[in-house]
């Protein structure tokens, strides 16, 4: 009975695959801190017992939370209401950079859901998720990464002034708390519905072309050390690696994995039945077992997060009566 169990479970995990089973801690953790956050918007308001801010949801205030990264480029201020905010943008820059979007590919809790309803279709229904044409789908590849550009341009250009002022603002010290109880709104669930049964039929069409953040950090994947090498002479070049691909990358035909849209899933790297026609490795050179991949990227992950709280830019230095008053106000 036992060993049938086992048999049960671990078939079960390799259906899965380990990259959703990272990610879905991460999201359950997400979960978990959203819901403190409601808990702590709920005593601020008188409706409960207080709990402690978390900090974890900052990411979901990407567009402010760049403009205090740009603001610590510029002047070494780190912002002192939201800091997790700037800790988190690191990471996410830092994971990339060594891991080729590692935050998109193994961290980020908005892509797991999408990711989550393209699996579950494909799992579901069936069939492949769709692909649009080549021309289609570069145009759109492209019009995300100029979007991106754009946008990391106009945050960089915001002023010292203007980003300091903007940080004073009741409105940033609670819009993480906001979009939560906006979230929940029947408008928004419904938004989510659709979104969700149109990424079981399409695939993941926020993360490939809608997503300006996966534009930012792709765009550093490129220069990653680490990528995934074919070795031409072992290859038997049965497709199972680009089919596997969720990025819709042509593995089978790449001496190197260099595209942006790669988010070292290690998924091509585990179907390949030829024994080092596929590998991970660091320049190029340095081979090591896919699962050192995720390893890396969540050890470095967590790493910027305990230097971070250890040397106190994790926490916000805004007292929780300060909040609390902010979200009292009328209008925010």
């Amino acid at each position: 009975m036992a060993r049938t169990n086992e048999g049960i479970i671990g078939r079960t995990l390799d259906r899965i695959g380990p990259r959703l089973l990272v990610r879905g801690a991460f999201l359950l953790y997400f979960v978990y801190v959203s819901v403190r956050l409601l808990m702590f918007r709920a005593w601020a308001l008188g409706e409960g017992p207080f709990v402690s801010r978390p900090e974890a949801v900052a990411g979901l205030l990407p567009i402010g939370s760049y403009m205090s990264f740009f603001l610590w480029i510029k002047t070494g201020f780190f912002d002192p209401v939201i800091p997790a905010g700037i800790v988190i943008i690191i990471g996410a820059i830092a994971t990339s950079i060594l891991f080729k979007r590692g935050f998109c590919g193994w961290i980020c809790p908005v892509g797991t859901v999408w990711e989550g309803a393209a699996w579950f279709g494909r799992k579901v229904l069936k069939r492949d998720n769709f692909r649009l044409p080549r021309r289609v789908d570069l145009t759109l590849r492209g019009a995300r990464y100029v979007f991106a550009a754009i946008l990391m341009v106009w945050l960089a250009a915001v002023s010292v002034q203007e980003a300091q002022w903007f940080q004073t603002l009741p409105y940033y010290a609670t819009v993480d708390a906001k979009m939560l109880i906006l979230f929940g709104a029947p408008i928004y669930l419904m938004v989510i519905g659709i979104a969700f049964v149109s990424m079981m039929l399409l695939g993941n069409v926020w993360c490939r072309y809608l997503c300006p953040l996966g534009g930012v950090y792709g765009a550093c994947g490129v220069v990653s050390p680490c990528t995934v090498v074919r070795d031409a002479d072992v290859c038997i070049e049965c497709g199972k690696c680009a089919k596997v691909c969720h990025a819709a990358v042509p593995v089978d035909t790449l001496r190197s994995v260099r595209a942006p849209e790669c988010d070292g899933c290690q998924d091509c790297v585990r179907v390949c039945p030829a024994e080092g026609a596929l590998t991970a490795r660091a320049f190029g050179r340095f081979r090591f077992p896919w699962w050192v991949w995720p390893l890396g990227v969540v050890a470095l992950w967590l790493g910027i997060y305990f230097v971070a709280l250890a040397t106190g830019y994790w926490q916000t230095h805004l007292p929780v009566e300060t909040f609390r008053q902010f979200m009292q106000m009328k209008g925010l």
